[in-house]
């Protein structure tokens, strides 16, 4: 019996032995399987990668610093491959969405409005030319009584101005006396008539009232005097004269002014010229009244244009009625002009400006984008007239294009570096397995397409730039404009940057902004800049 047991005991052992063998060599032919399709799924994967041309790695935050194989930035990041296949035309780049998320991507429609271009300048209050009056007289005399005896009394229209003495004065009055004694000793004769209407009109004519005339007939008193009175109510602006000084005949003695309504003569520069209109309305500000505004609206447009400032003269009709306003004040004038049309608007911080060159970068959908020229018109409240190279409803980037602009370039320059290189023998050579960075002469494991072929790295050019556009102290804003016609170029981001030629800021890189004299000096007023 227990031999029995013994043999049973030892075939189960055997028969556990070899169900564990078949089992582990079943799932070791599973494994086997699994790994040969994972492999074989690797190398298909590494042969479709390896068909894939790489132009170049480059940096992900710097698009302009590439290299010629895989590694690290000079910011530490890992390199990012540009393929040739990445894009379906020169000049377009492809860019993946997690990229353009670090980047900052943004996209935004074009859109048709209009612009209301505003004009900022100055001008100087001066009176009404049309309500202006001098006073002077027809004869010569000396000053007996001056009854307005300094500059900017206020007189009333009737009010007596200048009593005079004039000899010529008491002839013609005795003249007239004269012809009157004589028509009444031959009984009122025609020829007698005429003598008296000739010494009438004679008085008339030196400005003897008829009040005076009608006096001198009744009292038959000769007046050693003529007085002169005040045509119109308003401000003695000019004295000419002292009590008892010798006059001439017409020697101005006094000038008054209507100050109820005040004249703005501003400047506009000549390429503004043509935004200027009869009727327009301008806001008019003074830096004696912070906080109050006035309007005024554009009366007469002048016909001539300064031939040294290059300026024409417009002129505004200003209401002042209370008199706070004075003339010879400095006036600061907001011109809202009116808009040409409806045209395509591109925001100001879409536009990439290099020069005559004007590019925004276009979105073509599922992460492609190119750059595309467009010509500018007018610019107002942070948008440009798109003239031409583009259309309405179209998508363009408004943020991050200038490093897009740059991966455009570079593409657009190895896309054509390789095709040279495709028309030799090398051309099917991977890009991958060529050792650019050893060279006989040069060390090319960086290649960076912005520089040219001098090295300007031991150059200061700082200190050219500080001591032309970088300005300090008291910014003399005038003597900038070393052509005279009223444009500047100033960066929106150092408001101290300013130039009177197109470029660029040595400081940040941003291309300069177009502006006038006035708005260079408004902005560097508001952003805490001294300046004359």
């Amino acid at each position: 019996m227990s031999k029995k047991i013994l043999t049973y005991g030892l075939l189960l052992l055997v028969g556990l032995i070899l169900g564990a063998g078949g089992y582990s060599l079943f799932q070791s032919g599973n494994s086997s399987s699994e790994n040969g399709e994972s492999s074989s799924e690797q190398t298909a994967s590494g042969k479709e990668s390896s068909k894939r041309k790489v132009l170049y790695w480059r940096a992900p935050m710097n698009p302009k610093e590439i290299y010629n194989h895989p590694g690290k930035s000079n910011m530490g990041m890992d390199l990012v491959p540009v393929y040739a296949d990445a894009s379906g035309e020169s000049g377009t780049v492809s860019i993946d969405p997690v990229m353009q998320q670090d980047m900052n991507v943004k996209i935004a429609l074009i859109k048709e409005g209009q612009l209301n271009p505003e004009i900022f300048t100055n001008g100087i209050l001066q009176p009404d030319e049309q309500k202006e009056y001098i006073a002077t007289t027809k004869v010569a005399g000396w000053i007996d009584k001056l009854y307005i005896n300094y500059t900017g009394k206020k007189v009333r229209k009737g009010e007596k101005l200048v009593k005079i003495y004039s000899p010529e004065l008491v002839a013609a009055q005795e003249e007239y006396l004269t012809a009157l004694a004589y028509d009444r000793a031959v009984n009122n004769s025609e020829n007698n008539s005429t003598l008296i209407n000739n010494a009438i009109r004679k008085l008339e004519l030196l400005d003897v009232t008829k009040d005076e005339i009608k006096r001198l007939h009744d009292t038959q008193e000769v007046t050693k005097y003529i007085t002169l009175y005040s045509p119109i109510s308003g401000t003695v602006i000019y004295k000419g004269i002292e009590e008892g000084a010798k006059i001439n005949r017409g020697t101005p003695l006094l000038k008054i002014a209507d100050l109820s309504n005040l004249w703005i003569l501003a400047d506009i520069y000549e390429y503004e010229a043509s935004k200027v209109k009869l009727g327009l309305t301008g806001k008019v500000t003074f830096d004696y009244l912070p906080g109050k505004s006035y309007t005024g609206k554009i009366s007469f447009i002048y016909p001539t244009l300064d031939t040294k400032t290059r300026t024409l003269k417009v002129r505004f009709d200003l209401p002042n009625r209370n008199g706070e306003l004075k003339p010879g004040m400095f006036a600061n004038v907001d011109i809202k002009t009116e808009s040409d049309g409806t045209f395509p608007l591109v925001p100001e911080q879409a536009v990439l400006r290099s020069g005559k060159q004007n590019t925004v970068i276009i979105a073509l959908g599922e992460g492609r984008f190119k750059p595309a020229q467009i010509e500018l018109g007018e610019y107002a409240n942070g948008f440009y007239q798109v003239l031409g190279g583009i259309s309405a409803n179209t998508k363009i980037v408004t943020s991050a294009q200038f490093l897009i602009d740059s991966e455009s370039n570079l593409r657009a320059s190895v896309e054509m570096f390789n095709g040279a290189d495709d028309s030799s023998e090398t051309s099917e050579t991977d890009m991958s397995n060529m050792d650019m960075s050893k060279d006989e002469t040069t060390d090319n494991s960086q290649m960076d397409m912005s520089k040219d072929e001098t090295d300007h790295s031991k150059m200061d050019m700082s200190k050219k730039d500080e001591s032309e556009v970088i300005r300090k102290g008291v910014i003399d804003v005038e003597s900038i404009d070393k052509n005279k016609d009223g444009i500047l170029y100033q960066d929106i981001m150092d408001w101290n940057v300013i130039s009177d030629k197109e470029g660029e800021c040595p400081l940040c890189g941003m291309q300069f902004r177009k502006m006038t004299i006035e708005q260079v000096k408004k902005n560097l007023k508001e952003h805490g800049f001294e300046y004359k």
